[in-house]
């Protein structure tokens, strides 16, 4: 990747993380039904997770996704039912933060590491970049292919840190500002799980 080349990345790289999506929009939902500080270990999940696929496409695996699309589609079906099983799993929980159901159902850290290989819409945008700001395809010494793959791996990783915490935050805002509101609050979530579930059924089966 040159540098004439990696300011289309980074712009690129901005627009599908930051916009909203399933891993965005259920980040949002667990700040919002149990707070920022809680959502932390799920937030360090997403982020990893994505790193740890990012790493995995470059590395080898990208070339076997990129023609055979019996597998993408299996992706597209596993990673629905999970993302929609997690969005389920935030909603129907009880909203008093004492109950000790809640403690032990708040997404974790392994939730979090599934969120993005289980999404493929992470895979679409990862293998978006490879195939069209490296020289994936072309013959290249193996230590360029690797400064490329490292690259890719950590501008992604950098503004999924900051953008992940972002959208966590947003929802975590909305847990303290209707702390004592659980009826809003529930209505919130709810809007913000239907919007999860919708999205991933709309990106994964509809465009």
């Amino acid at each position: 990747m040159s540098l004439s080349i990696y300011p289309a990345f980074f712009i690129f790289a901005t627009i599908m993380v930051v916009t909203p999506g399933p891993a965005n929009l259920v980040l949002m939902s667990s700040g919002a039904r149990f707070g920022f500080y809680k959502s932390i270990p799920f937030v360090i999940g997403v982020t990893c997770g994505k790193l740890f696929l990012t790493i995995g496409l470059g590395l080898g695996f990208l070339s076997l996704i990129h023609s055979n699309e019996m597998l993408i589609n299996i992706i597209k079906i596993v990673g629905t039912a999970y993302i929609c099983w997690l969005s389920w799993k935030i909603l129907f929980l009880k909203l008093d933060k004492n109950n000790s159901e809640n403690q032990d159902h708040i997404p974790s850290l392994m939730n979090g590491l599934l969120v993005h290989p289980l999404n493929p819409k992470a895979w679409a945008m990862i293998i978006a970049a490879y195939t069209q700001f490296t020289s994936f395809g072309n013959a290249q010494v193996e230590i360029n292919w690797l400064m490329e793959v490292s690259i890719v791996a950590v501008t992604f990783f950098t503004i999924q840190t900051i953008s992940h915490s972002l959208w966590c935050w947003g929802g975590g805002l909305i847990f303290n500002f209707l702390t004592k509101k659980n009826t809003s609050r529930q209505i919130v979530v709810i809007i913000l799980s239907i919007l999860t579930i919708g999205t991933v059924i709309y990106s994964n089966f509809i465009i």
